[in-house]
């Protein structure tokens, strides 16, 4: 199917993107977007991708991010609701790493949001590992670019859990939402490490449970330690999601949140670092491909040898492996 798509929507050097392309993304054919994403996420269609980016810039990204059965993808499918009742389009990427799946919908989110699932302005994409780690956000940007071409309004970016690669999702959206539970005690010792500080706005969900006003407290007292002297201090609200209790008042947070970069000029800057990392990602992953050629991997059985595990060190039978420069 990717094949026959990219014989069909292109001429050998892509000339035909902007006319054609562009114009049936905009439009809102959801088979042309997913077809355009399988070819990218297979390699397939890089200059096309490079041709549509430039249309990419005008959609709101919002990550959502916790641990496993916090409800993150009921509260994004009453999201989506709010957002669709405002006649705004919207994309969802459903990120899991643990996952070798990728494509359509996590049948757990497929069940969830599955009152949209024939509604031309709501399009959900899932992404998994497919067994590498290292190219996952990186694809999910390139991704969440090419939903964005497609004219849609807001595209929401749900990850599991604050791991590295996740980390490195939620550091290229232009704001993050984490949703934690009344039981994320333990959860809320784990972000002490660090990932509390890309949280812009936090949610304790299910809070219909016993211990939410509990957890919210204690993530109130560390909030405001780990934002002291900066001129935002994130908001803390309660939510149950199953209920559609407090997802207005999240979503009023998250359009004041985006309306305040804007006009302080924020969401530019944020923009234009995001842009910078991406782009050293990119030199990396693209030098470490380079890198890795059949005599290199030879190389390296070779240098692993008992006695070398045992002499050489890790570092120095990486650097002997690195050509020296001349």
């Amino acid at each position: 199917m990717t094949l026959r798509f990219l014989t069909r929507h292109f001429n050998h050097d892509g000339v035909n993107v902007k006319k054609n392309l562009i114009a049936e993304l905009q439009d809102g054919n959801s088979n042309i977007l997913s077809n355009l994403i399988s070819a990218v996420e297979n390699g397939l269609a890089a200059k096309q991708y490079s041709e549509i980016y430039p249309y990419s810039h005008d959609t709101v990204r919002i990550g959502i991010t916790g641990p496993p059965g916090a409800g993150k993808s009921t509260l994004i499918n009453q999201l989506i609701t709010l957002i669709r009742n405002e006649d705004k389009s919207v994309g969802v990427i459903s990120v899991d790493p643990t996952s070798p799946f990728s494509g359509g919908a996590i049948l757990g989110d497929r069940v969830r949001m599955n009152q949209h699932a024939l509604d031309p302005d709501v399009f959900i994409r899932s992404m998994g590992s497919r067994g590498e780690m290292g190219g996952l956000a990186r694809m999910t940007h390139q991704v969440a670019d090419i939903i964005a071409s497609s004219g849609k309004d807001i595209i929401l970016v749900e990850t599991i859990g604050v791991g590295q690669v996740e980390a490195e999702i939620i550091q290229n959206v232009d704001m993050t939402v984490v949703i934690l539970v009344p039981e994320s005690g333990d959860d809320i010792q784990f972000m002490k490490a660090g990932p509390v500080e890309y949280g812009d706005l936090f949610v304790i969900n299910k809070a219909d449970r016993e211990g939410a006003s509990r957890v919210a407290a204690v993530l109130q007292d560390y909030v405001s330690d780990a934002f002291e002297g900066r001129s935002y201090t994130p908001e803390i609200l309660l939510s149950t999601a199953t209920e559609g209790d407090g997802i207005s008042e999240i979503y009023k947070q998250c359009w004041n949140f985006i309306d305040n970069l804007k006009k302080s000029g924020n969401l530019k800057r944020r923009r234009r670092n995001q842009y910078f990392s991406r782009v050293r990602n990119n030199i990396r992953d693209e030098l470490e491909r380079r890198f890795w050629t059949e005599d290199v991997t030879g190389d390296l059985e070779i240098l692993i040898s008992d006695d070398d595990q045992r002499t050489h060190s890790p570092s120095d039978t990486a650097r002997r492996l690195i050509p020296k420069e001349h």
